[in-house]
């Protein structure tokens, strides 16, 4: 069982299964077809995911992370992004195992064995699997581990199986990748082409008259005009998802002034009840709103002027109450001391029976019998501490690290005992110390020097707004919510009560946080219900000591937008795109001269000259322009062209030099290049097959 501690101490893989295997935990073996119900959270292409399944498996997951991080309780924040990552994993694993089943894709028992224990394992096993002196994997530990795992309990097993799925998933995804980047083959001839194209190298002079020498007023827009853009860069106009554009004001629940007398005179007597307690540090545990810290502390490490008062004082000096950062503190000092701040060491130790180990059943007089044997041997002969705490310590890790505790710092509850011992023992000093696991040998290594630290009982009364103020501040905000139902009266509104409004653009159907607003999902729902119109003012939201009224600016589907959904924005590159039409039908009737120099005087211009490449690659203007590029490579030298209409203006030019690659037989650099550049891409795959899928999110109906 040794390795075991030794694994979960220093390795961590206890906690890292678990880490590793929530995804696993999550979507279980989802993906099976299973009946259909009416209740259901979304369908992926008809298959739905029942709202029962759901939420089991978001639960399981909230468990598996609570584990995982040793914490109980989780916030909002967190249970949200769990939710996120749950539908997230379920719908991977029905898209996913669709695609798998199609390929016959599997992984045999035979090649998870050879992942777990193989020659060359998964990276998962290779990750976690370390030696924690040389940070090197060893096969060792995961032989050890596996040979223990039946003496373990139920959910370590279970755990270790979880891990096990997480290594088969992520290998049939591994595989489904390849299949694409190892398929991918390039013709010699496409090598040929390629390298003509981008090592010919063409070098132009171009005039290109800026298009504000066109006026806005000549500019008379069409919906032919409209229609033209939009046809042209409609991939720009797709929404991978639906969103919304608020605008909003804040009403922030502050402390008044009737408050503050009341906390102030409530503060004052409790200040003459801490002067006649006798029992300081049980006084502020139980009236103070912030948790008492009874260890001792650095200067700079009290707020306000309880730091200078304290560290310049005497023992015994009570502090009034004083108000710092609407919070009202009063304190008593208890003692001065001279600690380090962290400390080095080592221990031995012996356990007994009834302390959670199984495996020990000595009692307590035998273990104290058999530490004074040892402390006994240690003191004359200190040098083979870490030989002995190999051999006879209890602790998990004592076989590998030979009982080092390494640096612990002043104050930390689990060297509570040791740092107390340490306080007054000498480098290489030993001593027995009786601790909450067993009796422990202890020998201070290495101490930081000592600095003035002070301990002190602090009380403290956080001014805080009546229900009263509450109840007025709703009151004002359900009257602006009330009396201003547009956006225009919203607006003028906000200006005229001086409230600052804020804008929250682009939210998404299932946001949880809107920037500035903590917990404001009902904020977010009221934007989506189906009767919400644009224009329309909401209710008032409780957003946790704040409320806050929005308004809906703006709403956008999933999908390919319409052009009326995207007029307003697209205006001002429609008006630039028509000047510069108007331009080229302008300087078509200007350079009948075919000279370049007289049109740019014409248009107080210059002629500029650039080196082109068939890849667009130049600092000029005509780099950017895919299509007029295009053009260029078809020409000949000496020849003048233009207008040339571009995205971004007309150009007239003339070719003074076409460079042509030499010849070239080897292209194995190249090929290598475009399977790289071609590989890179197969990450997009999962998101493409997502894209194209038909998936129905009901979650907003249920959170």
């Amino acid at each position: 069982m040794a390795i075991i501690g030794k694994i979960r101490k220093h390795s961590g893989l206890a906690v890292i299964i678990v880490g590793v295997a929530i995804a696993a935990f999550v979507i279980g073996d989802f993906g099976k077809k299973r009946t259909k119900g009416t209740n259901n959270i979304g369908t992926v292409n008809g298959e739905e995911i029942p709202y029962v399944e759901f939420s089991k498996k978001v639960e399981e997951a909230i468990e598996a992370q609570k584990q995982n991080s040793g914490n109980e309780k989780i916030t909002d924040q967190e249970t949200n992004a769990t939710r996120e990552s749950t539908w997230d994993l379920m719908v991977k694993q029905i898209l996913m195992g669709d695609e798998y089943d199609k390929l016959g894709l599997t992984v045999s028992p035979e090649e998870l064995f050879d992942q777990v224990q193989g020659k060359q394992p998964h990276r998962y096993i290779l990750q976690y699997f370390k030696d924690p002196k040389t940070g090197q994997y060893d096969q060792a530990l995961v032989i050890n581990y596996l040979k223990n795992l039946d003496k373990m309990e139920a959910k370590a097993r279970n755990q270790w199986l979880l891990f096990e799925k997480a290594i088969k998933d992520d290998r049939l995804e591994a595989k489904f990748n390849n299949l694409f980047s190892k398929a991918y083959y390039q013709p010699k001839a496409f090598l040929q082409k390629t390298y003509a194209q981008q090592a010919k190298t063409i070098k132009v002079r171009f005039v290109s008259p800026s298009v504000f020498t066109i006026s806005d007023s000549l500019v008379k827009l069409t919906d032919a005009d409209y229609q033209k853009f939009y046809d042209k860069n409609k991939g720009f106009f797709y929404n991978d998802e639906a969103y919304r554009d608020l605008d909003y004001v804040v009403f922030d629940v502050l402390p008044s002034q009737a408050d503050r007398k009341r906390t102030a005179e409530d503060v004052a007597l409790l200040y003459k009840d801490f002067l006649g307690t006798t029992e300081a540090v049980n006084f502020t545990s139980a009236n103070s709103d912030s948790k008492a810290d009874s260890n001792f502390m650095k200067k700079g490490s009290l707020p306000g002027q309880l730091d200078s008062i304290m560290f310049n004082s005497a023992v015994g000096t009570m502090v009034p109450p004083f108000e710092f950062n609407n919070v009202w503190y009063m304190g008593k000092l208890l003692a001065i001391q001279e600690r380090p701040d962290s400390m080095d060491g080592s221990q031995i130790l012996i356990s007994y029976e009834g302390l959670g180990s199984e495996e020990i059943k000595r009692t307590k007089e035998q273990a104290k019998a058999k530490a004074d044997s040892l402390l006994i041997v240690l003191k004359k002969n200190p040098e083979q501490f870490s030989n002995l705490a190999k051999i006879v310590s209890d602790y998990p890790s004592a076989k590998e690290d030979g009982g080092d505790l390494k640096w612990f710092t002043d104050g930390n509850p689990n060297f509570e005992p040791f740092f107390t011992a340490g306080m007054i023992m000498k480098p290489k000093e030993i001593k027995l110390i009786e601790t909450r696991i067993g009796y422990a040998i202890f020998q201070v290594t290495n101490k930081t020097k000592p600095v003035k630290k002070v301990k002190s009982a602090v009380l403290t009364r956080a001014i805080e707004p009546s229900n009263q103020t509450f109840q007025d501040t709703y009151l004002l905000a359900s009257t602006f919510a009330g009396q201003n139902k547009t956006s225009e009266a919203f607006e003028q509104a906000a200006i005229k009560a001086g409230l600052q409004k804020k804008q929250a653009a682009n939210v998404k159907e299932m946001d949880y946080y809107i920037m500035g607003l903590p917990s404001a999902r009902e904020m977010v729902k009221w934007a989506y219900a189906e009767n919400t119109k644009v224009g329309e003012v909401s209710p008032v939201f409780d957003l946790s000591g704040k409320y806050a009224v929005a308004v809906l600016k703006k709403t956008a589907d999933k999908g390919q937008q319409p052009l009326e959904a995207v007029k307003v924005n697209i205006e001002p590159s429609v008006k630039n795109y028509k000047k510069v039409e108007l331009l080229s039908e302008q300087m078509k009737k200007d350079a009948s001269g075919k000279d370049l120099y007289a049109l740019a005087a014409k248009y107080n211009a210059k002629v500029d000259t650039t080196i082109l490449t068939f890849s667009g690659y130049s600092r000029s203007a005509l780099g950017r322009e895919a299509t007029v590029l295009g053009q260029i490579f078809t020409l000949k030298k000496g020849e003048f062209v233009g207008p040339l209409t571009g995205n971004f203006g007309a150009y007239c030019l003339v070719i003074d030099e076409i460079n042509e690659p030499g010849a070239k037989e080897d292209f194995n650099y190249e090929k290598m290049q475009l399977q790289q550049a071609f590989g890179s891409k197969v990450s997009s795959l999962y998101s493409n097959l997502k894209k194209t899928a038909k998936i129905v999110d009901n979650r907003i109906r249920f959170f």
